[in-house]
């Protein structure tokens, strides 16, 4: 599957480009898991199946774009957006990427990576934990949207996610 590209790290979830082999893994290992877990597996395989064959991939029946795409509706005195299922998943993949860059598997063991022409600053992992609450956020809003369309979604199974308070 390639809904994300290593060129949808950009901004405030910029990845440094010399890195993009290892983050290739990471958009690998993750797209899966968060979509599989976001729609349930009989969902999940009819969105895969209903992607176009070019990169980057899109759906393209209505059902799976009103997933896919960024909305704004208008609920119960609410307002429930999403920026879109990329966004939702370029957030989740940056946080599980920055927060491993500074280990390295070594034969002795994990390492931390250093740097010889820098220091790393003492970090709290602020933006790590908002980061992956805001793709907890965008997660949360598009399983709003198949739970309260069951009519056009019957098929789902969606599995519950939590917001972080640390890492």
């Amino acid at each position: 599957m390639g809904l994300v590209q290593t060129t949808d790290f950009i901004g405030e979830y910029k990845v440094s480009q010399s890195v993009y082999g290892d983050l290739s893994l990471y958009i690998e290992k993750y797209e899966k898991h968060y979509l599989m877990n976001l729609m349930g597996a009989d969902l999940y395989n009819l969105f895969v199946a209903d992607l176009t064959a070019t990169t980057p991939q899109v759906p393209q029946t209505q059902r799976f774009l009103d997933i896919y795409n960024s909305f704004d509706i208008d609920k119960d005195s609410f307002i429930r957006s999403s920026e879109g299922m990329v966004k939702m998943l370029v957030q989740f993949i940056y946080f599980h990427y920055m927060r491993d860059t500074n280990y390295e598997q070594t034969d002795s063991g994990v390492a931390r990576t250093v740097s010889e022409v820098s220091s790393i600053l003492p970090y709290d992992g602020y933006n790590l934990i908002e980061s992956y609450n805001q793709g907890a956020k965008n997660y949360k809003e598009i399983q709003w949207f198949i739970c309260d369309y069951t009519s056009v979604y019957p098929e789902e199974n969606v599995q519950l996610l939590e917001y972080s308070c640390g890492i």
